[in-house]
Formats: structure tokens, C-alpha cells, sequence
């Protein structure tokens, strides 16, 4: 976010120099509270863990044998494996009763053979493989932990099974790409290399300009850019794709669902809208299939994403296109629609032949936007901007690419919408198609729909659940279908994952355990590497109910600041976590005691000290009103800061903001103006030492 940086440059040059002189007293307030949502976001997390990709120890097996049977005397067993004769070697016996692991020089392919060899022996009571259990795939990437709408569908354990594989390519049909191939200086930094040559597929349209749907002045071309839109720019193709598959795992920004897929932009929105036979030519020529005065697409799409439609039936024309490329093994994922209707009612989620993706919220309900009815086919989280269920600071929105056309800045923003949803389902059927290319649509469907979550009427906000089509969608039990595991398992959920207390004092979480797949198991739960002084137990510790409470204490010596915890469930050999944050200490108080208020005196090298001014409030409570006397004429820019670990440093856990406008950027304040309010936010990293990044940042505010 520009304005941060800005705001905390001026910031840590101002208060050097401008002590403290007390509260005024002018209609101005400053409040704690919500941050902006839509902008960058200025904080990073640290380096997270890594899965390997062995599933098992290639060739070893825990045997158990029938009661009577003496470890000593099988040091070494023989059996025959598919028409050879296999030795195994007894590693060390077990600490169970009549239990060994053994070892036999065999491959990984080779190995359930054996195991399958072994229970058919009568002495053997029974026989696994030597699992790898590791822990969860999770991506570097320093935004991720915004990205609740991947925990929510599962896909950290989904990653464990496959990150994707770059000979499946998804077709992104929308408003284009923020991205040209060797011009960085109009490229989204986090969209990485692994797009494709796409196409604008924007036509001219009648009357006396030609262009005014295309907006670049020009016709179909080789050339996908998104041109934006000056009335209501989103850069929405860019958004949506970001979801499918940023570059990921690269410390930067977010994590797409696929982290390996190519990407396929195709441009079919323009300034006006998306017209049905740009969109049959896009759907066509994204699956490699001739379209007239276009090149052959070299790379054909097998899953393409279509985040749009309009009110009314589905064309002929179009259900021909749409059934030409689903008979060629293609996967055509679309949005239900945001009129909080009927879906049969809009185009193309009324198409037949393709998967219609209805909006989940944070909570896993039905968005309230999101369309519904009959033709819903699976849920995916397309988020809610009006709330922050989860406490986090920011709008319960999916985060994905952007750009701030105030500032020129690519960036990264929360949006809601079907819009967001159905990129969900596109990446994971991505990530399914890694795993087996040749699953068509109905394979693809019928797997999300019975390895899904069902909503019952409440979540659905309906008089059925059936509303909501099979439920929100399971990333990991989809792909464990496909590798013809069994779909079992559940997730933990709690309505609020950030988390306040003093020290000496303890709190009550809620966890929810949603089970899918038919698992009925009881799940065990823990909280495995607390910080010291941390300490968490759950009532009940096992349950096959639906819910525990997770009873967190915090002892009096603890420091304050913010730790991570993860909430573990596991129930056999299936695990499932819940990340939580807690902050501890003068962090949670939100008075507005002590906060700084300056004004800072804007030069083109960014403040000038001598004629900038601060002040310290002294009043409690979240807001407070404020006046800065004797300014000298001129332009200002009005910052708050409150030091809560009181080292005077701007760092984590400090209370930052100004007075923005609705981008997020400063606004020049005149001394004499009626009202200046701004709110204030809580820092998550520390900005007196800055990463390479941060440090761009902030060299860039001081040339403004």
C-alpha cells in the first residue's frame, strides 16, 4: 500500500523532531479500527514448511502376525510378488505385540504388491505400508495466510498430493491479462512465467465506433491485454486468474490453487460487456479448434474458466460450442451469478455440459449474493467484502491480482463474487487432471459432487439445501478420488481464527469439525508446538460429535506480541489443522491514549521537519477528537502513530494511518479545514527494517 509506506517514512523522520503538546480540541476524530480494503497489503510471514513427495518408504511394510507366531524365529520372510520370489529382512520389532517392520529391495511401484502378497499369508493378521507423514504443503508466499478460502476447501492437504503439472492448461476467458511479455513495467509481478500466447477475441461492433467495446483502438488481435475501465476498472481477468494459479511458493504476494498449470488468457469482455459470439470464438479457439481470421491456438486448454453471464436462456449457438469442446475431453467451469437468484434464469450457468459454481462466505454459507437452485452444481468460496468474520483486519473477500489506477501500482485486492468462486473449481480440476488427463466432465463433476460438503437449509439460506447443489467443494477428497483413495475425512473450522488475551489470562475457543466422505471417526485433537506459557486443552480431547472447545491459557510471564498455534486434529492416518493467531498483551487494547497526530509539512522530498507539528492525545476510549495549532500555510499530510511497546519505532503491533481517500492514498490537508478523520490499524510486521521489497517501497514514497 503506497500510502503506508509514505505515511511510515514521513513518520519515523517527524517524530525525531516534533515532541508531543498535548490534545486539541477540533471536529476532527481518529478511531481505531477497520483497515482499506482493496489495496497492497504491507506486512510478510515467515518461511513456512515444505512436503516432500514420497507418500511411503519405498519396499518396507508393518507386519503383524496372529497370536502365537514368534518375532525371533521370522528374522526374514519369502513370499512371491507377482510371479517372483521376493525376501523380506526384519528391520527391528515394534513396540506392539507380535509386530515387526520389515524391509525388501523393491521400488516404490513395486511395494503395494507386496503388502497385498503379505495379507493374503494366513499368519499375517495385518500389513501396511510404512507411511511418510510430513507436514502440510503450504506456499512461502507472504500474503497467504489471507487466504482463508484455500484452508476452506482443503487445499494445503490437497497439496500434498499434487501442486499441478504444466501439461494441463487452463483457459481464462475475461477481460484480459495485465501482462506483456517482456515489459515488466505494465506486468503483474506475481503472475510469474508460465503464461501462454493468448488472444483478444474482442470484435468491432456496429455503429459509429467500432472500438468502443474493445477500448484500444483497435480489433481482434494477438495481444490480451486488460485495458481497465474508467468507470469501474477491476482488472478482473487478472483477479481471476490469480486465483487459478499466481506464481506461487516464490515469497511474493499470494498463492494460486495450481502452482503448476500454464495459464491461457483470452480476452472476451470488453468496455461494454462480452458478446455471445466473442464467446463462442473464444471457447473454440482456447480448445485449439479453427476460428475464422485467427490463428490456430498451439496450446489447447483441457479446463476453461468462464467468470461471467447475463440474464436469459442459453443459446443455441453456444451450448454447440460448449458441447464441441466437452466431446474432446475439455472442462468448461462457469459462475452461477450474483443476483441472489435463480441460476437457470442466467447464462452460461444454464448451459448444459459444463460445472456451475455458486459463492460461499467465510462462515461456509451461501454468499448472499450468490445465485442458487437446481442448477447449482458444487460451492467455492467467493467471499463477502461487507464483513470480517475471521478478525483478521481485512474484508472477508478472495485475494488475488490487481492494480490501483491511482497510483499506477500493481497490487493486490479482496473481491466477491460467483466470479471468485468458480476459479476455485477450475484450479482444482486442474489439479485433478494432473493426476488423471483423461477425466472428462462428467468424471470431473460426479467426483466434486460426491466428495463435497453438503449445506443444509441454514447454511444455504434456502428452504433446502439441495439449493446449494452438492456443497462446498474438497480439494483433498477430490484428488484422493481420483487416485482411487478413499474420500473420507473432515476439517476444523472456528468463526474466528485471530485471537486476543492478556498475560495470565485464558479464553474459549470454538472448533467445528466438518466431517465429508462418510468419515464417522473419532478425531483427536491437539495443539502441537505452542510457544512456552502457551497452553491449550480440549473439551472433549476426542469426539466424533461436531464440535470441541479448545480452552487456551496464557501464563503471566508470556511477552507480549503475536504467536501463531496450530489447532491438530487426527483420526488414523488422517490429519487436519486449523491455524490460529494470538496476540498477547497491550496490543489488544484499541484506546486511543498516547497515539501521535502529525502534520507533516509535504515538499517534494516528501516532509519538511522544520514546519511539520505533532501532538499526543491524552483521552481513552477508541476515538478522540484532535486539533494541531499554529501550522504554517501550506499543504499537509495528516498521519497517526501510536507506539504501543513504546520504543519509538514504527513495528509491529503499532497502531498506523492518515487521512486517505477512497484508493488508499494521502489527501493534502489545509490548515483551517473543518474536519480531518482517519482511522488507524494494526502494523503486523515491523517497518524500521524492511525486506528488499519494503525498502522499494519506501524509496519510492520519499521521491514522490
Amino acid at each position: 500500500m503506497y500510502a503506508k509506506w509514505l505515511l511510515a517514512g514521513m513518520l519515523l523522520v517527524t517524530l525525531t523532531a516534533c515532541p508531543g503538546e498535548g490534545p486539541g480540541n477540533i471536529g476532527g476524530a481518529v478511531s481505531l479500527g477497520s483497515s482499506i480494503t482493496g489495496q497492497r497489503l504491507d506486512f510478510q510471514v515467515g518461511q513456512l514448511r515444505r512436503t516432500g513427495a514420497p507418500r511411503f518408504v519405498p519396499g518396507e511394510v508393518l507386519v503383524e502376525f496372529r497370536g502365537g507366531v514368534s518375532l525371533q524365529s521370522l528374522g526374514s520372510l519369502r513370499l512371491e510378488v507377482q510371479g517372483r520370489l521376493v525376501e523380506l529382512q526384519q528391520v527391528r520389532p515394534l513396540g506392539l505385540a507380535h509386530t515387526a517392520l520389515y524391509r525388501a529391495s523393491l521400488s516404490e511401484a513395486e511395494t503395494p504388491a507386496l503388502l497385498e502378497a503379505l495379507r493374503r499369508r494366513p499368519e499375517v493378521a495385518s500389513a501396511d505400508l510404512n507411511w511418510l507423514e510430513q507436514p502440510l504443503a503450504v506456499p512461502n508466499d507472504e500474503f497467504y495466510h489471507l487466504q482463508w478460502h484455500y484452508p476452506a476447501i482443503n487445499l494445503p492437504q490437497a497439496w500434498d498430493r499434487t501442486t499441478g503439472s504444466n501439461s494441463v492448461v487452463v483457459a481464462v476467458l475475461d477481460t484480459g491479462v495485465l501482462y506483456r511479455a517482456g515489459n515488466p513495467s505494465v506486468s503483474h509481478p506475481d503472475i510469474g512465467d508460465r503464461l501462454l500466447p493468448g488472444y483478444d477475441m474482442v470484435s468491432p461492433i456496429g455503429g459509429p465506433n467500432p472500438y468502443a467495446n474493445a477500448g484500444d483502438g483497435d480489433g481482434r488481435d494477438s495481444d490480451p491485454y486488460d485495458v481497465g475501465d474508467q468507470q469501474s476498472t477491476s482488472y478482473h481477468g487478472t483477479h481471476v486468474a490469480g486465483t487459478i494459479g499466481a506464481a506461487t511458493d516464490n515469497t511474493t504476494g499470494v498463492a494460486g490453487v495450481n502452482w503448476q498449470a500454464r495459464l491461457l488468457h483470452v480476452r472476451v469482455i470488453g468496455l461494454l460487456g462480452a458478446t455471445i459470439a466473442d464467446q463462442i470464438d473464444a471457447i473454440l479457439w482456447a480448445a485449439g479448434q479453427p476460428v475464422t481470421g485467427a490463428p490456430i491456438n498451439p496450446n489447447p486448454a483441457k479446463v476453461i474458466n468462464m467468470s461471467l453471464g447475463g440474464k436469459g436462456p442459453c443459446t443455441t449457438a453456444r451450448q454447440n460450442a460448449i458441447n464441441q469442446v466437452t466431446a474432446n475431453g475439455v472442462v468448461v467451469v462457469v459462475a452461477a451469478g450474483n443476483e441472489n437468484d435463480n441460476a437457470s434464469l442466467y447464462s452460461p450457468a444454464n448451459c448444459a455440459n459444463v460445472i456451475t459454481v455458486g459463492a460461499t462466505d467465510f462462515a461456509g454459507a451461501r454468499a448472499p449474493y450468490s445465485n442458487y437452485g437446481p442448477r447449482i452444481d458444487v460451492m467455492a468460496p467467493g467471499g463477502d467484502v461487507s464483513k470480517d468474520l475471521n478478525n483478521d483486519g481485512y474484508a472477508d473477500g478472495v485475494l488475488s491480482l490487481s492494480r490501483n489506477d491511482s497510483n499506477g501500482q500493481f497490487n493486490y485486492a479482496f473481491e466477491n463474487g460467483t466470479s471468485m468462486a468458480a476459479p476455485h473449481v477450475a484450479g482444482v480440476v486442474a489439479l485433478m487432471k494432473a493426476l488423471n488427463p483423461n477425466l472428462g466432465t462428467a468424471e470431473v463433476l460426479q467426483i466434486l459432487k460426491t466428495t463435497a460438503r453438503p449445506l443444509d437449509a441454514t447454511q444455504c439460506y434456502r428452504p433446502s439445501g439441495s439449493d446449494c447443489g452438492a456443497g462446498l467443494i474438497d480439494a483433498n477428497a477430490a484428488l484422493a478420488a481420483v487416485q482411487g483413495g478413499s474420500t473420507a475425512g473432515f476439517s476444523l473450522t472456528t468463526p474466528n481464527t485471530s485471537l486476543s488475551a492478556q498475560p495470565g489470562g485464558s479464553l474459549n475457543v470454538n472448533i467445528t469439525i466438518s466431517r465429508s466422505g462418510g468419515f464417522a471417526g473419532a478425531v483427536s485433537l491437539g495443539l502441537p508446538g505452542a510457544p512456552a506459557g502457551v497452553s491449550g486443552s480440549f473439551n472433549p480431547p476426542s469426539t466424533t460429535l461436531n464440535s470441541s472447545t479448545l480452552t487456551l491459557s496464557v501464563d503471566g510471564t508470556v511477552p507480549d506480541g503475536t504467536y501463531s498455534l496450530t489447532v491438530q486434529g487426527t483420526s488414523g492416518g488422517t490429519t487436519a489443522t486449523l491455524p490460529l493467531s494470538l496476540k498477547v498483551g497491550a496490543g489488544t487494547s484499541a484506546s486511543i491514549k498516547d497515539t501521535f497526530v502529525v502534520a507533516c509539512f509535504v515538499v517534494a522530498s516528501g516532509c519538511d521537519e522544520n514546519r511539520s507539528k505533532a501532538i499526543q492525545l491524552t483521552q481513552s476510549g477508541i476515538s478522540a477528537p484532535y486539533t494541531i495549532p499554529d501550522l504554517t500555510p501550506g499543504d499537509y499530510a495528516v498521519l497517526g502513530w501510536k507506539d504501543v511497546n513504546n520504543n519509538r519505532a514504527v513495528d509491529r503491533g503499532d497502531y498506523l494511518g492518515g487521512v486517505v481517500d477512497r484508493s488508499g492514498e494521502l489527501v493534502v490537508v489545509r490548515p483551517g479545514n473543518l474536519r480531518a478523520d482517519f482511522q488507524l490499524e494494526v502494523l503486523t510486521n515491523d517497518l524500521t527494517r524492511p525486506t528488499p521489497e519494503q525498502r522499494r517501497w519506501l524509496e519510492s514514497a520519499g521521491s514522490r
